[in-house]
């Protein structure tokens, strides 16, 4: 597989334009004072000091000379220069935003177990800030690796017309910078990648924490946080420092070798003046093209660190790309159409991990419109039952069957499209009502959206907002009560009008009167569907079609409500529990 830079490379590459204008653009930044030595060394020779020209000479070449330099680079090297940095960064821009929007598009179809091996806080950190210092690499490297070298082409070039013997005397620090550029380089790049991997755990760690601020505050947990994430600090602090001790050596080596290098041509160039082997104008041209010499230098320097951070950057940002989803359509999957809603297991097995099965052997069917609740004590394998329906993970022993097909030969977005959840933490995303009601029927107009709400018995109380269906139900829904959430996340599912319902823990930690609404709407949104209810609360199922219990990823026993409690099993005494009965 090519390297990390050479694939980023293609996504430069729809942009090169911009690149290329770049480039010239930074040719002529960089090129066209070089003509200022040359001009100088000019006057000073032939000019300043000719005694064959009479003063009206002298000062007309010294104003036409330096006349036209100031013209050509009013009407030339100005517009020049702003076309390299403009396309520079438009160059930057416009390959991060597709490569930003390639990797969040691969996240989002990423399966369950990704998200597992992945704190959220940590995609966030490849996204955001691993982009951005991918970003460098086009906005300063690709463009100024090229007008740098082109410049240093002229210098050189420029520098041997002059004298050769002091052109080797200007290079005689090249090796030395050689060989640091090299031997930093490495080193550069694995100390900040051990950075941004860093940020990436200490991202996640603060996500984790600021969602669970209530926690914190709750068991008095504010110093201990404090301490860890200074700790944490620490750790990162100690990194970062490391990356800069790199960075700062190789700036230091770098200015020591273009501070002392003027220094040593001076020394030769002046004894070659003294013995007449060059003139005083070639002199001070070299001395002036040193800068010039050297800025590419010290500007490669720096291109070392911002090449080594983008490729460690790019590292991490590849890591994701190359990774596939354990969950994808088949190459011969069909599509489910008209959709039943028949569900069977046959001899289904699961497990998170290889050693700890969740699942073991769990067999059942479930006929078209009915209902059927699963109980058992947590960790049963309630939840993980729910999540291979749609095909969230794949079993690892047996099949899961919808309408007759294997789910696992069926195009996963057909197979989704007629299911919907309503789960026990109800998820908002920060919008409007109406944009989170309408992730259930994108095209639902606003006649569907009203009669959603109205079954959800939610109209009410969005229509008391001041706002409506357009209120900001800010992070995760924060702006609207449990209830409220709830209701919405009904509305949402009656818009979607699923075949397979998914109830988990609908009507769990809210008051009566919530509760009241909720389980009513749950009623009307029931009717007629496949429904399956996960329910701690017995009381709540007890009018199912069919009970499964589980425990310890089996299930112990099947039926309704009366016939399980007309005989001792795990049902009976979790039900007695419940309710006081002895």
């Amino acid at each position: 597989m090519a390297s990390p830079f050479v694939r980023f490379l293609g996504y430069v590459a729809p942009f090169k334009k911009y690149v290329i204008l770049a480039v010239l653009g930074g040719i002529v930044k960089f090129t066209v004072p070089l003509a200022v030595p040359l001009v100088i060394r000019n006057l000073i020779d032939h000019v300043f000091l000719a005694p064959e020209l009479s003063l009206d000479q002298k000062i007309a070449t010294l104003f036409w000379s330096l006349g036209g330099l100031i013209a050509v680079f009013v009407l030339f090297w100005a517009p020049w220069t702003y076309v390299r940095h403009y396309f520079a960064a438009k160059a930057g821009q416009s390959s991060i935003f597709a490569l930003r929007n390639h990797l969040y598009d691969k996240v989002l179809r990423m399966s369950a177990q990704f998200f597992h091996r992945h704190r959220s806080g940590g995609i966030v950190s490849r996204l955001m800030n691993d982009t951005l210092l991918a970003q460098d690499l086009v906005g300063n490297a690709l463009t100024n690796v090229w007008m740098d070298f082109t410049a240093l082409i002229v210098i050189l070039v420029v520098l041997f017309q002059i004298d050769v013997s002091l052109t080797f005397v200007t290079l005689a620090t090249f090796p030395v910078y050689l060989f640091f550029f090299r031997k930093l380089g490495g080193k550069l790049k694995a100390s900040t990648h051990r950075v941004q991997s860093e940020v990436e755990t200490m991202s996640g760690h603060i996500q984790e924490k600021v969602a669970g601020s209530a926690v914190i505050h709750s068991f008095g947990q504010e110093n201990q946080e404090g301490r860890r994430f200074n700790h944490a600090s620490d750790q990162l602090f100690s990194l970062v420092m490391r990356t800069s001790f790199l960075n700062s050596l190789n700036q230091s080596i770098t200015g020591t070798l273009t501070s002392i290098s003027p220094l040593i041509v001076m020394l030769y160039g002046g004894w070659q003046v003294i013995h007449g082997v060059i003139t005083v104008g070639d002199l001070v041209a070299v001395s002036m093209l040193l800068g010039p010499l050297y800025l590419p230098l010290q500007r490669f320097s720096e291109l070392n660190a911002i090449f080594s951070s983008s490729l460690a950057a790019l590292d991490r940002i590849f890591e994701i790309l190359d990774e596939s989803p354990e969950i994808q359509s088949a190459p011969d999957a069909v599509p489910l159409e008209g959709c039943r809603g028949d569900i069977e297991f046959r001899d289904v097995r699961f497990a998170y991990h290889a050693d700890r099965p969740t699942l073991d052997g769990v067999s059942f069917s479930i006929a078209a419109g009915t209902r059927t609740a699963l109980v058992g004590p947590s960790g049963s394998g309630k939840t993980t039952i729910t999540s291979l329906i749609p095909r969230f993970y794949d079993v690892t022993g047996g099949s899961v069957l919808v309408d007759g097909h294997d789910v696992r030969t069926l195009q996963v977005e057909s197979l989704r499209r007629p299911i919907a959840l309503v789960l026990q933490d109800p998820i908002l995303f920060s919008g409007s009502i109406a944009e989170n009601l309408l992730y259930g029927h994108p095209q639902a107009t606003q006649a569907e959206l009203e009669a959603a709400c109205r079954n959800a018995n939610a109209w009410d109380f969005i229509q008391a907002l001041p706002q409506g269906m357009e209120t900001e139900v800010g992070e995760r829904g924060a702006q609207l009560s449990g209830g409220q959430k709830q209701r919405i996340t009904i509305a949402r599912a009656f818009l979607r009008d699923p075949r397979i319902l998914i109830l988990d823990e609908a009507t769990s930690s809210l008051d009566s009167e919530s509760e009241r609404l909720i389980k009513d709407a749950l009623d009307r949104l029931m009717l007629g569907r496949t429904t399956l209810v996960i329910a701690h609360r017995l009381s709540t199922i007890v009018h199912s079609d069919q009970i499964l219990v589980l425990h310890q990823g089996r299930i112990v026993d099947v039926g309704r409500h009366e016939e399980l409690m007309g005989r001792e099993g795990l049902y009976r005494n979790l039900y007695q529990k419940q309710h006081g009965i002895r």
